[in-house]
């Protein structure tokens, strides 16, 4: 270690999901830091006073630069709040942001004064040269992809660096995150759950997706073996017995699924997981794969299904290889092999006649649990990505939306709802179109309790599926009082907003 470099801290602000969730980013960062920087992984998910406690240890530590991780939601207001106040109370301090709200909002969140710099799309390799150029290590500034800060009163943007080969990216630094145990959970999936993250990017390019800006249609993704090398550690090293693999799309390649299944299988590695899929991939995986993903553990798996009308799944970019039937017959197909499809649906993208659109989304899912009762339904209000060329933004931009130029505006009510895609007060969508999609949304998960609700009992998900049948068989769904105070009673929770 050399103790001449500057000391770092990498913070993780609070998520909106369980603390069984790994600061994935900060352990990608770290694993480059190691034997190189003096630095500390800091989790704000075991904070209750995050400004005050972080402020402590850069202060303890004598801590010269702050890297955070941001995502939209809870963890941005966290971040604007802490770096709004650090600004003052740390001005030679260097903060680094990095993450899919600075990729996408970069010009924001540097204007603002209170970030230094920018780190866009995957940024292990570029993050270590920023340290090196930072510590006067003679690193051209030039030379920093990826890399985005402001000069003479305008933004500067440099290009990003291709995707890393992740086979050749060091392991995580576990020791680094003290007892490891506070971060395996009680799931759905299994009693000691953890978090991977085995590829990057997507190689599809759907216009609601903040992944598209940063990957542009890029994937990579670990080798199956290396993969089951990283799931036997955690599984022998920590105890842990369920994964839930927050790759963007897990199966892009089904020779790689199919031979990450086998070697789980041939290792005899007791474990249960789940990953992302996107359906028309998923659809043209063969009985065989399916079947031996399943015996190697595969429970769940969550798909982006949309809509279940062909011209919303055109104007998203899905369409043409996705279609409706698609997710029909995916739903069936898995229901053949025991494996839960997680359907997501993206409700309330500018149309012609919301209502209608509304109408149709509602009968398409009601088809998709009819085909599979069994299939999850998750439903999202739709929230615009800054995705220049895109017809779906094109036409949010024609109804007169635009995002803040003003970080600090993105603490106010109404964009902290957008980032939860739970209430947007997007312009064409209207108070009773936002709560025609909740009131249908309650009543159906009262109708189908969710499986990942690890502690509704048999008799609370049957009292559930009671109060809602009559809704649900009827399509009456205006104003289910009865079923929203019955939810919070029982502590419903909502896949979308805490994860398993």
């Amino acid at each position: 270690m050399n103790t001449n470099q500057p000391d770092l801290i990498l913070y993780h602000p609070r998520t909106a999901n369980s603390k069984y969730r790994l600061p994935m980013p900060m352990l990608a960062l770290g694993s480059m830091l190691e034997g190189r920087y003096d630095y500390e992984i800091v989790d704000g998910n075991f904070f209750h006073n995050a400004y005050e406690q972080l402020a402590q240890v850069i202060e303890r530590s004598n801590a010269q630069i702050l890297g955070m991780t941001v995502m939209p939601g809870p963890q941005l207001q966290e971040a604007i709040r802490i770096v709004r106040g650090f600004r003052a109370r740390f001005p030679l301090l260097k903060i680094i942001w990095g993450g899919y709200f600075p990729s996408n909002h970069t010009e924001t969140v540097l204007q603002s004064g209170w970030v230094d710099y920018v780190m866009r799309g995957p940024s292990e390799h570029d993050f270590v040269r920023l340290i090196e150029y930072l510590n006067g290590n003679g690193v051209a500034r030039e030379s920093i992809l990826g890399r985005s800060y402001m000069e003479n009163g305008r933004v500067v943007n440099h290009p990003q660096r291709a995707l890393p080969v992740m086979d050749e990216l060091p392991p995580w630094p576990y020791h680094r995150l003290g007892e490891v145990q506070r971060y395996l959970g009680k799931t759905y999936l299994g009693q000691r759950t953890t978090t991977l993250h085995t590829s990057y990017g997507c190689p599809f390019k759907c216009s609601f997706c903040a992944v598209v800006p940063i990957f542009d249609g890029g994937w990579v993704g670990r080798s199956a073996p290396l993969v089951a090398d990283e799931v036997e550690y955690v599984v022998n090293k920590f105890g842990v017995d369920a994964i839930e693999f927050a790759d963007n799309n897990f199966f892009t390649s089904m020779k790689r699924t199919a031979l990450f299944a086998e070697e789980i299988l041939r290792r005899q590695i007791q474990v249960t997981w789940w990953g992302e899929a996107r359906p028309d991939t998923l659809e043209k995986y063969s009985d065989d794969v399916l079947t031996n993903m399943r015996r190697s553990g595969c429970k769940m798996i969550f798909l982006g299904a949309e809509s279940g009308s062909a011209l919303r799944l055109k104007q998203m970019n899905k369409g043409g290889t996705q279609t409706p039937e698609t997710i029909l017959r995916l739903a069936e197909k898995l229901k053949r092999h025991d494996l839960i499809p997680e359907f997501s649906f993206v409700l309330g993208a500018p149309a012609e006649d919301v209502d209608v659109a509304l109408d149709e989304e509602i009968e398409f899912i009601r088809r998709v649990k009819r085909v599979n009762p069994r299939s999850e339904i998750i439903i999202y209000v739709y929230a615009p990505v800054p995705m220049l060329g895109s017809t779906l933004f094109d036409d949010v931009q024609k109804t007169g939306f635009a995002f803040p130029t003003n970080l600090e505006d993105w603490l106010l009510p109404q964009w902290t709802h957008l980032d939860l895609r739970k209430n947007p007060l997007t312009p064409w969508l209207k108070p009773h179109h936002i709560d025609k999609i909740h009131h249908f949304e309650a009543v159906l998960n009262a109708r189908y309790p969710t499986n990942s609700d690890v502690k509704l009992t048999p008799a609370r998900k049957r009292l559930l599926e009671i109060v809602g049948a009559w809704r649900y068989q009827t399509g009456f769904y205006r104003a289910p009082y009865e079923i929203k105070l019955l939810q919070r009673a029982l502590r419903y929770r909502q896949p979308e907003i805490e994860g398993f």
